[in-house]
């Protein structure tokens, strides 16, 4: 738990580097996600956070590995699925989220993974509310292909917190 919530600041502290100084409150722990709120520029940003409960093949080196939905003013749908590794991403790789039924693709920058298809926000978000685990496929950029399963016990409660809170 202390290292989880070292990690939630530490990728905050990266996230928001022009931030100065954002002051990070935890909003709640909700059994597997957790939920943050900081200042920008005086405006409040949220986000909940959730590490994987299996990573695959265990003998690599994975590093930091995370899942966020942050509120943002910034989409119709207000809000955004991430997806962070300790590891580049293949150049022009895809990610690819599987919650039940549903599949999601994601591109990738750098350490990052965002959903391709923005309009699909909405239909995520309730994917992973309706859902009970999350399965995360992708590929390293030294050609290892990687898998992740995230539980979602805990996201719904999470992800009402941040959108009650932020805009």
């Amino acid at each position: 738990m202390i290292a989880r919530t070292a990690l939630a600041f530490g990728l905050l502290a990266f996230a928001a580097a022009d931030a100065m100084a954002a002051q990070v409150a935890e909003m709640g722990q909700f059994k597997d996600w957790s939920a943050y709120t900081y200042k920008v520029d005086g405006k409040s940003e949220c986000y909940a956070i959730s590490w994987p409960s299996a990573k695959w093949p265990a003998n690599l080196n994975h590093g930091d590995v995370s899942f966020f939905v942050t509120a943002t003013e910034r989409s119709p749908s207000r809000t955004e699925v991430s997806f962070q590794t300790g590891y580049e991403f293949a150049q022009g790789s895809k990610v690819i989220a599987s919650i039940g039924e549903d599949t999601f693709t994601m591109f990738t920058d750098g350490k990052g993974a965002w959903l391709r298809r923005t309009e699909r926000e909405p239909a995520f978000l309730e994917a992973l509310r309706s859902g009970s685990e999350m399965a995360i496929s992708a590929t390293s950029a030294r050609g290892n292909d990687t898998s992740y399963v995230f539980s979602l016990d805990g996201v719904t409660a999470a992800t009402r917190r941040i959108l009650s809170r932020c805009p």
